[in-house]
């Protein structure tokens, strides 16, 4: 007979058992099926392992050699004045380069305006000489995605090239570009890339043929995506193709012999004329690289392949993974379990980097997502489910938040769920300028031991004001105020915070300065707003308290736009509003940014050692009121008189140009005084 007290006992282990079984192949399914409708939270994940394959695994590889880039760089507006030149310099370097034999000259940039009839004749007449001129198209898209309007240069000119090609970029949500439109249709008709025309000229095809999926350009299939995009296989960092100067060229100290036959993309490589582009190898490479990698991709074969086999590897991953990560926790401890599923993800990771050597792109995230999910499953669900305790809340937060919010995680274990709250706060993103020039002209250990230093102090400052530090983002920080727990003074902490902050940054320029070491700045963007508060992540794995919303996205973009009116910091219409009686303003500008119809109005806080004075803001703002009355010769007047006083007020300056502008094109009679950012 089996005894009464062994079948409870053993029906538990069969229910223990088959739970583990079904919740393990129920994270399986749940794993393909966030992988089948592609979730925007996983799949930035994923983008980001696109960019560590290149930049971290993967590395450079060679060239092809026929590809350079003609630079307008810094030289060249040395010497030929201020950027844009007259159209007879390129008309000078189209001779030079046809007597040189190019290959081909391909323009990132276009000529939509007429400078005169002689100069855009003399341009024309060089271009139909050269015979091998591709200049380029913007396309402009609606909020729906759709093709509304294109930007092309003169037909005159169009008419004298041997073809177009649109120069637009593709960057993902976080701003940076992975994929290429190889192909742009409006009114009918398909515009290739910049890149692509590159290479038609180079294989010396004129036809290309679409088939779903693909692109075929002679003996060469190019796989595109939705939209004819393709993911762009980077070569390397900025500055491996090799660059001539415009000035060089026009001048003739290139030898002829080192530009017979080169492909040669012309576009800006000078940081102020603002083409630079987010890549996965850096943050700020010229936009004419992009071009030349997208020729370099076609002409070489060397692709990225994201498909249909990749599609199936991906899927087979999930379930391989998951079911080999569940079987370990039954045959292993826990803790035996966890190195050995880590081993395993290794391993796949070595395979995944392997094949995107080989040009195809296998998914990262979600198999090792289903392996992470199937070990909790299979062999601590129950530790990590109704297990919890205050102790495993510390351990869990204490790193990265407040001991504030700690406490109160420990009273109140809930508030660690996935999730937020609608809360009103404060964001500020800082941001050193320069710095990239900074660490390339720095050692190592210096840079590192700065950036601490720089840190540091701010940590400092910001907690001391009750700021929650929300996150790094390389040399910039991200902090706010109002949440978790709500500040009804926001707004004014933040405001006083970046006044210390000026302070103590002066303090610390001051100290590097007699030290002998080179002293950089920072800036900053600040907005108040409704946000989403709350926990978000994969529960009992990996979460992080944080913000997000629009407000944030405005902060950033206000920090980013700060640099365009070089100043320190730049604070938004709703953080203004909240401040308006405790802190000293001048009103810069009404901008309408990306994404958005309605303007915004942006102001600079008078804070740190140099604040303008109350006269100087008024005369400013009096300028700015005749500027907005289409008074250009009198607020050009007022502007320049500032500027003797501020020679350094980038702000004064712009509205300069602006006024001189409008008085050789004055702006339509239904202009409303609003700047478009066309940069985030």
């Amino acid at each position: 007979m089996v005894s009464s007290s062994f079948l409870p006992g053993w029906a538990t282990r069969i229910n223990s058992t088959f739970l583990s079984i079904l919740l393990a192949v129920a994270s399986i399914f749940a794993v393909l099926f966030l992988y089948y409708s592609q979730n925007p939270f996983l799949e930035a994940f994923e983008a980001k392992t696109y960019d560590l394959r290149f930049r971290d695994m993967r590395g450079a590889i060679p060239l092809e050699p026929s590809i350079g880039i003609i630079a307008i760089d810094d030289k060249s507006i040395a010497e030929l004045g201020r950027y844009p030149w007259n159209r007879i310099q390129y008309a000078r370097l189209l001779d030079k380069l046809k007597a040189a034999q190019v290959k081909a000259v391909l323009f990132d940039a276009f000529f939509p305006e007429h400078e005169d009839k002689a100069n855009d004749q003399a341009f024309a007449s060089a271009t139909k000489r050269a015979g091998n001129v591709v200049l380029a198209a913007l396309f402009d898209y609606g909020k729906d995605g759709q093709v509304k309007g294109v930007m092309r240069s003169l037909p005159e000119l169009e008419g004298a090239a041997a073809g177009v090609g649109n120069i637009n970029f593709l960057p993902d949500d976080d701003g940076v570009n992975r994929r290429s439109p190889l192909l742009i249709e409006f009114d009918g008709k398909l515009t290739p890339s910049l890149g692509m025309k590159a290479a038609m000229l180079a294989l010396g095809e004129q036809e290309y043929a679409i088939k779903p999926y693909e692109v075929i350009l002679g003996g060469r299939h190019i796989p595109v995506g939705v939209n004819y995009s393709m993911w762009v296989n980077f070569t390397g960092p900025p500055g491996g193709y090799p660059r001539y100067s415009f000035t060089d060229v026009v001048n003739g100290r290139i030898p002829a012999e080192q530009l017979k036959g080169k492909i040669l993309f012309l576009g800006a490589t000078a940081p102020g004329i603002y083409d630079m582009r987010v890549t996965p190898f850096h943050g700020n490479t010229p936009g004419v690289e992009v071009h030349a990698t997208v020729a370099d991709n076609i002409i070489s074969g060397r692709f990225i392949r994201q498909g249909g086999m990749e599609a199936l590897l991906d899927m087979v991953s999930i379930v391989l993974l998951g079911a080999m990560a569940y079987i370990m926790t039954t045959r292993l401890r826990l803790y035996g379990a966890i190195p050995a599923t880590a081993v395993l993800l290794s391993g796949y990771i070595w395979f995944a980097d392997y094949m995107f050597k080989d040009g195809h792109w296998i998914n990262i995230i979600y198999p090792t997502l289903s392996a992470i999910l199937a070990l909790l499953v299979g062999g601590g669900f129950r530790y990590m489910v109704l297990e919890k305790s205050a102790r495993e809340m510390r351990s869990m937060f204490s790193s990265y938040l407040s001991p504030k919010l700690v406490a109160r995680l420990e009273k109140d274990p809930e508030a660690a769920k996935i999730g937020g709250d609608n809360k009103e706060v404060t964001v500020l993103f800082t941001d050193i300028k320069s710095f990239t020039t900074f660490s390339e002209s720095h050692p190592p250990q210096e840079v590192v031991s700065r950036l601490n230093e720089y840190l540091g102090a701010m940590v400092q400052v910001i907690e001391q004001h009750d700021g929650t530090i929300d996150k790094f983002i390389g040399d910039g920080i991200m902090a706010y105020w109002g949440a978790p727990l709500a500040q009804p003074d926001h707004a004014k902490l933040a405001l006083e915070c970046i006044a210390s902050m000026a302070v103590r940054m002066h303090e610390l320029r001051l100290k590097w300065e007699k030290e002998g070491q080179e002293a950089f700045s920072i800036r900053g963007g600040l907005q108040s707003g409704d946000v989403v508060a709350g926990n978000v992540g994969f529960a009992g794995k990996k979460m992080e308290y944080t913000v997000i919303g629009d407000t944030v996205n405005q902060a950033a973009r206000l920090e980013g736009t700060a640099k365009y009116y070089g100043i320190t910091y730049l604070v938004g219409e709703n953080t203004y509003k909240l401040t308006a009686k405790s802190c000293r303003y001048r009103e810069l500008d009404k901008i309408r940014v990306v994404g958005k119809h309605l303007p915004v109005t942006i102001y600079e806080p008078q804070v740190g050692p140099n604040a303008l004075s109350d006269s100087q803001i008024a005369r400013f703002e009096s300028a700015l009121a005749l500027y907005r009355t289409r008074k250009w010769t009198e607020a050009q007047a007022g502007f320049t008189e500032l500027l003797s006083e501020l020679p350094n007020d980038k702000p004064c300056k712009i509205y300069i140009e602006r006024c001189f502008h409008f008085v050789e094109n004055a702006p339509p009679l239904d202009w409303d005084g609003v700047f478009n950012r066309a940069e985030k």
